[in-house]
């Protein structure tokens, strides 16, 4: 399928899931409630409670204690 500019599109069409850190559920990426970046990487969340709970302390959910 051609995209704009000229650019193939080689995906494969299938949702991208990650891990929500603070709750641990699986989020599809396109359509999570939520996402943030830390630390060079972007978390998604499957809540915006999941994610403000997150924003609050973010090492606490990705091993860095402070």
């Amino acid at each position: 399928m051609k995209e704009p500019f000229g650019l193939d599109n080689h995906s494969d069409a299938k949702a991208t899931f990650s891990v929500d850190p603070v709750c641990g559920s699986s989020v599809d990426e396109h359509q999570a409630a939520g996402k943030t970046s830390y630390a060079g990487q972007v978390y998604y969340f499957c809540s915006k409670d999941c994610q403000r709970i997150f924003e609050e302390a973010p090492g606490d959910y990705i091993g860095q204690k402070h």
